[in-house]
């Protein structure tokens, strides 16, 4: 649900630390905060379900492939369906590094992360994802709080619902 605060189990670093806390927000208004954060050249701890629609190229974009045409059937999932049915999940950390923006519509357009597979990864090891892309696998962006909104930090103040470990939201293969 969006505004609520959740946390999950044994979802942290260190053995003996503190669970991560998530957020969960509309995606317009994660960009607005990633898009601040990319204006003030601060990069962000970003996690995506990387290997979908991905070439190898570098290039995260939803129409890479058409798999409706060659199976004959349509693929009607949402996100938050692919995220029950494990279909999705966060499966590599990246830093996003960058932003492009229509300057006429002021829509984003693409965004860039800096990967750890090396620069023979992608383009000079970065790559570039539609915003659609972005849309469909990000799942979990790090902003520093002087990126996010008065309201949006005040919702930081609830309480977390506690999730289970095997929660699909905690499906982390790295």
């Amino acid at each position: 649900e969006y505004g609520k605060v959740y946390e999950i189990e044994y979802d942290r670093h260190v053995y003996d630390g503190d669970n991560w806390v998530y957020l969960n927000l509309p995606i317009e208004r994660i960009k607005e905060m990633a898009i601040a954060s990319i204006k003030d050249n601060t990069a962000m701890y970003f996690s995506c379900d990387v290997g979908k629609f991905s070439t190898g190229n570098g290039v995260l974009d939803i129409n890479n492939f058409d798999y409706e045409s060659l199976f004959r059937t349509s693929l009607p999932m949402d996100k938050k369906q692919r995220i029950q049915t494990y279909t999705s999940l966060s499966s590599h950390a990246m830093t996003l590094i960058a932003v492009d923006i229509d300057p006429e519509s002021g829509k984003t357009k693409k965004w860039m992360v800096e990967n750890s597979w090396g620069p023979q990864s992608g383009w000079q090891g970065n790559l570039i994802m539609t915003d659609e892309w972005f849309e469909e696998y990000m799942f979990r962006v790090v902003v520093n709080r002087k990126y996010i909104p008065a309201e949006t930090l005040k919702l930081l103040e609830q309480k977390p619902i506690m999730l289970p470990s095997w929660d699909p939201m905690f499906g982390y293969e790295e």
